[in-house]
């Protein structure tokens, strides 16, 4: 009869745990901690650096001309002006080299290499995007061009239809 009583297992209450089992959980939830930590963390990595890259705004050329040595290699985004007379066109290599001006009548030059926009001309608003270059040449990587006139004629035509 003692064997039998002292055979007997002891009851687990529920919710209870027992030493070994904690001691996995704990290690499973660790990880499962530092894994969503890693997780985040890169989210917030990515998040950071595509605002850091895209998160540039137009400046203006007099802006990047005071900004000196300072703008050498940064990524930037600058509106200005066609001058005219200044577009030399390399259609074969795709290259193209102008001066952009603001309002200020500094120029900087630009250099761009890809398809040129249609619209592009002589004395047409254009943002580009890119870096200055230690030499103060304007090295782009993007061109875009607008030209609010002809679509605002549109409309002016549109409604004069009405």
């Amino acid at each position: 009869m003692d064997t039998a009583e002292g055979s007997q297992a002891t009851p687990v209450v529920a919710g209870m745990n027992s030493g070994p089992r904690r001691a996995a959980g704990n290690s499973a939830q660790k990880k499962f901690l530092v894994g969503s930590a890693i997780i985040v963390g890169a989210i917030a990595y990515l998040i950071y650096t595509g605002v850091q890259a895209s998160g540039s705004y137009y400046r203006t050329v007099s802006e990047v001309v005071a900004m000196g040595s300072a703008a050498s290699n940064m990524s930037l985004r600058m509106e200005g002006k066609v001058v005219s007379g200044t577009i030399v066109k390399d259609t074969s290599n795709l290259k193209l080299n102008f001066s952009i001006t603001d309002k200020s009548g500094k120029s900087i030059p630009v250099y761009f290499e890809g398809v040129v926009p249609d619209m592009f001309q002589d004395s047409i608003d254009v943002v580009v995007e890119g870096k200055l270059a230690r030499d103060g040449k304007f090295v782009a990587t993007k061109l875009l061009t607008s030209c609010p006139s002809r679509y605002d004629a549109a409309k002016e035509m549109k409604k004069n239809s009405l």
